[in-house]
């Protein structure tokens, strides 16, 4: 799969890049302890626990 990145961003694949993208976020995400993974999501997200509590 990590071949598949650049040859898409060569050939202007940009769904086929973004599809790489996000499988390779996914993967290192499902690697990171629980709390480091919510940790991870509220910053995607712009929040914090502060702030929606």
């Amino acid at each position: 799969m990590a071949a598949a990145l650049p040859i898409a961003i060569e050939r202007k694949e940009w769904t086929l890049a973004a599809l790489c993208l996000l499988l390779g976020v996914a993967e290192a995400a499902s690697r990171l302890p629980p709390e480091t993974f919510e940790s991870l999501l509220e910053l995607l997200e712009g929040t914090s626990r502060d702030q929606r509590n």
